[in-house]
């Protein structure tokens, strides 16, 4: 698939088909994201495969997130590897760095025919206690991916409203 036809297919899929997701589909999602730039190529992220009932109901309440995706990455950094910016005290490019690897990795689920869906709606430290994570291991994001269902499509008039390029961006 063409990328600019990758970028506006994509939107966040909220109903999936109780179909498994195939092997080498999911191994070259994870490859686009070991292939995402990170500050200082850190490499932050740590991807935690939620691909079974067991797995998937450790997420607790958090788990009607899901929309019932067959797999569901756990995408954390490990604040270990984190680069800190020294000329901001406390600055950690973390999050970010998980943001790109995942973004990466949305992308090339839609350019396999799978659907996504971000989520950000969770208590990091419960989910922490939940997979017993070390304490240097932080869940910043979690991505379901899954065959979108016969019915799944994007919330009109949500999703398909897009401010203009002048409301978006300044030329100085």
């Amino acid at each position: 698939m063409k990328f600019d036809d990758v970028i506006k297919k994509r939107y966040s899929v909220r109903s999936y088909k109780d179909k498994e997701v195939e092997e080498e589909k999911l191994i070259k999602i994870l490859d686009a994201g070991r292939l995402a730039p990170t500050a200082k190529n850190t490499q932050p992220q740590k991807i935690y495969v939620l691909r079974n009932k067991e797995s998937i109901d450790r997420l607790g309440e958090y788990k009607r997130m899901t929309y019932g995706a067959p797999v569901v990455l756990m995408v954390c950094a490990d604040m270990d590897e984190a680069c800190f910016i020294p000329i901001e005290e406390g600055y950690s490019t973390y999050e970010m760095d998980c943001s790109i690897v995942c973004t990466h990795m949305m992308l090339e689920a839609v350019n396999l025919g799978l659907g996504t869906v971000w989520i950000r709606w969770f208590n990091s430290k419960e989910l922490q206690k939940s997979f017993d994570l070390p304490s240097n291991i932080v869940p910043v994001c979690l991505l379901p991916i899954g065959y979108e269902s016969d019915d799944s499509t994007y919330r009109k008039g949500f999703h398909d409203v897009r401010k203009s390029l002048l409301d978006e961006v300044i030329y100085m």
